[in-house]
């Protein structure tokens, strides 16, 4: 009896079956992992439904290369790769491929054309886990008010483009948790802080109080200022600060 896997691979032909050992991503196995999440996907062959279940989506990126793969859990792994999430292509049997990058309301597509058939997988992811995570470190998911800071529908679009979805919306009340920044929480400072520069923000300073350094940051476009807490150089916490902490 054929297992799912063969089936979707017999459908989708001998040039699109396995996207591991021979992906530009095996060069960045040493890469730093910028996002981690689990979810669903959708995997589409010229118009014909291979998969529809559930995924695991990761971004790493070194040496000015973006890797993103996504597992599926029929056991299909699809690795992009290229200078940006705009420029992507794909290692198949057939050859490397282009991939077009589509960030939607509620989902992201990834496209490509291979063997004389229109490729799209489709990604909608519903947690945010820690990507930079120790063994030792204790176990942390996205909370509903992330998903929500981050736009649901475009979480890959957000963290990938580094858009700060929520942040222009939401009340910079002092003390409150900044809803889209919280996907950094448990992540290490030097990680993080590229993060923060990506989204739009400017460091303005700092203070040491006790075992914890507070850092400030300004978001021009929504005149708002953020402290961020760290501690054993990791973030654990951002929230609004009074506005005079970026001056």
């Amino acid at each position: 009896m054929k297992t799912r896997l063969q089936r979707a691979g017999a459908l989708l032909g001998p040039g699109l079956l396995l996207f591991t050992a021979s992906a530009p991503f095996h060069q960045l196995a040493s890469a730093e992992t910028l996002v981690r999440a689990a979810g669903r996907c959708k995997l589409e062959r010229a118009g014909n439904e291979l998969f529809n279940g559930h995924c695991s989506f990761k971004h790493k990126a070194a040496g000015g290369t973006d890797a993103f793969v996504v597992k599926l859990d029929d056991g299909t792994d699809f690795n992009f790769s290229g200078p940006n999430p705009q420029a992507l292509q794909l290692q198949t049997y057939a050859g490397i491929v282009n991939v077009r990058h589509n960030a939607k309301p509620d989902h992201d597509v990834f496209l490509w054309n291979t063997d004389g058939g229109d490729h799209r997988l489709l990604v909608k992811l519903d947690n945010v886990q820690n990507p930079d995570v120790d063994f030792e470190d204790r176990p942390q998911k996205a909370t509903s008010a992330t998903l929500v800071g981050v736009a649901l529908g475009g979480l890959i679009g957000a963290l990938i483009a580094g858009s700060d979805k929520g942040g222009s919306s939401e009340p910079a009340r002092v003390g409150a948790p900044v809803s889209a920044l919280q996907p950094l929480v448990g992540v290490k400072g030097a990680s993080a802080e590229r993060e923060m520069t990506s989204k739009g923000y400017t460091y303005r300073g700092g203070d040491q109080i006790g075992d914890s350094a507070f850092t400030y940051w300004e978001q021009p476009r929504t005149n708002s200022c953020v402290a961020v807490r760290t501690t054993n150089g990791r973030y654990q916490s951002i929230t609004y600060t009074e506005p005079s902490n970026c001056r």
